[in-house]
């Protein structure tokens, strides 16, 4: 049984996902506080809405391309990334280098961001847990 059928372990799958990249791209942020003119990115959330929307069966969406001929070229779009990661348009305060990394303000996004991640990740838990006594057998 795939479990990323199930629209509640979708999103949380997708929060997941979303929390991992926002990491790294803060990561990079961190690590880049003393490059000039260094821009702070970001990554913006999912849109769980869209997420409960896809994969229908009428979902025109959800067929995927067939190549019906060796002899055809592949396609040649990338994969869209479903968090699009954004330079920030506004930062609390730019450094004599026009680098606009703030360490707190970095260090509170991380929190805010690992904080997301446990929440999703105990919400998998418990439902893992509540499929795991459904399906049991009586004894």
């Amino acid at each position: 049984m795939d479990l990323t059928n199930l629209p509640l372990f979708k999103m949380v799958h997708a929060r997941m996902q979303w929390a991992v990249q926002r990491h790294r791209v803060l990561a990079q942020n961190v690590s880049n506080i003393n490059t000039p003119e260094y821009r702070t990115r970001d990554v913006r959330e999912p849109d769980f809405r869209r997420i409960l929307n896809e994969g229908g069966a009428g979902n025109p969406a959800a067929v995927p391309v067939a190549r019906t001929n060796p002899a055809h070229q592949p396609g040649t779009l990338p994969e869209p990334d479903p968090y699009r990661v954004r330079a920030q348009t506004r930062s609390f305060e730019t450094t004599l280098d026009e680098n606009t990394v703030v360490l707190e303000e970095q260090m509170q996004k991380v929190g805010e961001t690992k904080g997301r991640y446990m929440m999703a990740a105990s919400l998998f838990e418990r439902n893992m847990a509540m499929l795991k006594t459904a399906i049991k057998p009586n004894r």
